[in-house]
């Protein structure tokens, strides 16, 4: 799950749907919300920074909100990191971008190691994840979906580099058990956590369990699909890759005419 960080007014202003938050008697708090968008632009994580408890609750309230377009990246809607500062000091309450931090500050407990170390293959990969992933339960500050990414990241360390499907399944499990409380079925990121975990099956020889996930996935890259209009065509380039797949695994069990039905059914 790709996830870029952006930090300008533009952005800000680019919400579709942007609440204001209500000035508060007597409170010159500022406040930094950090934030991060589903593929489909919508507020699934985020933390306050300094100021008093009402304002960041406040603060908090306000841009879980806000709605943006979606963003792509080579056709295919991506997760992004952003953030915005409350001046409760003035009335209206003045919400402007932040100043420029490094990735550390926006997202203090996960970082991007691990996933830098996915892209490139390192051959440490895995020891840099489990050390990432065990830095987040740590960490008495975590959020759901920041467990959520580690664990689906460490997953996939332990199935492409560590050839060890069945811990990456144990992390690919976990991390569909959190997807509720930030995401929905419709979200491409709910039909990639799928499609991983029904890879780690396939791998340990669970074909009917991996069949399952793989129609699930199926079912929510179509939902995706619908959903996330400007983000179309990537996610029906997902879904051949996906029903190729899938189509292996059945053809592995036997199911020839199945296999031909669910190619049919996605051909690009």
């Amino acid at each position: 799950m790709r996830r870029l960080l952006i930090l300008t007014p533009a952005f800000i202003d680019s919400a579709e749907v942007r609440g204001e938050a209500g000035p508060i008697t007597g409170d010159r708090s500022q406040v930094i919300v950090l934030f991060r968008l589903s593929e489909r632009g919508l507020v699934i994580d985020a933390r306050a920074n300094g100021g008093s408890e009402q304002a960041k609750k406040s603060a908090l309230d306000t841009v879980r909100m806000w709605r943006f377009r979606p963003t792509l990246l080579d056709g295919r809607p991506v997760q992004m990191m952003s953030g915005a500062a409350f001046d409760f000091s003035v009335v209206p309450v003045k919400v402007q971008a932040p100043m420029p931090m490094p990735a550390e500050q926006i997202s203090p407990v996960l970082s991007t190691r691990c996933s830098l170390a996915l892209i490139k293959k390192d051959v440490d990969a895995v020891t840099i994840c489990k050390k990432e992933s065990a830095a987040v339960e740590k960490n008495r500050l975590h959020t759901a979906m920041e467990s959520l990414s580690a664990r689906d990241e460490l997953g996939l360390a332990l199935l492409q580099l560590g050839h060890d499907p069945k811990g990456a399944l144990s992390e690919f499990t976990r991390a569909i058990e959190l997807a509720p409380k930030g995401l929905s079925s419709s979200d491409g990121e709910w039909a990639q956590l799928y499609w991983h975990r029904a890879a780690a099956e396939q791998q340990v020889g669970m074909t009917g369990a991996a069949d399952q996930d793989f129609a699930a996935a199926e079912k929510s890259l179509e939902g995706a699909a619908q959903t996330v209009h400007a983000g179309n065509k990537g996610y029906r380039d997902l879904l051949g890759q996906l029903a190729k797949q899938h189509a292996s695994a059945l053809e592995t069990a036997g199911k020839h005419e199945e296999a031909v039905a669910l190619l049919s059914k996605f051909a690009q």
